[in-house]
């Protein structure tokens, strides 16, 4: 386990499972760095996937380093599914040394998130598309 970060895993795992809840409007949880990056804990939840896209592409986005878990649905009018995505954020400013060290901390969320179709690591924007990440989950 990654020294000096923890997670708050109580607020997590309450995301998590209503995110997983058919019967919950809530579409995403997104994680992000606290108390100066020694705590994972939960600072956006929602029924509207583009907050994350706005928080990301925002001036702030550029150095923030977080982790999305995310709702899609697939399939036809005749065959609806729910799949899940965890999202890796890195901004492009964020300095090597915690780019490095969220590979491993990554470990720590996906202890608790641990059922989703496909994981993506994004810097960019665009690959954090809804498009694209529709795209990825059919490819699966």
């Amino acid at each position: 386990m990654p020294k000096g970060v923890i997670v708050d895993e109580e607020a997590v795992m309450a995301g998590y499972a209503d995110v997983r809840d058919d019967e919950s409007e809530t579409k995403f949880l997104m994680l992000t760095y606290q108390d100066e990056n020694t705590k994972i804990g939960v600072s956006k939840s929602g029924a509207d996937y583009s907050e994350v896209l706005t928080d990301l592409g925002g001036e702030e986005g550029e150095s923030l380093r977080a982790y999305v878990y995310l709702r899609v649905v697939t399939g036809d009018e005749m065959s609806k599914r729910h799949k899940f995505v965890l999202l890796t954020w890195c901004g492009p400013s964020v300095p090597a040394l915690k780019k490095a060290k969220m590979s491993l901390e990554k470990t720590l969320v996906k202890n608790l998130m641990r059922s989703f179709a496909v994981e993506i690591q994004a810097s960019e924007l665009e690959e954090m598309a809804l498009d694209n990440l529709l795209r990825r989950v059919h490819d699966e």
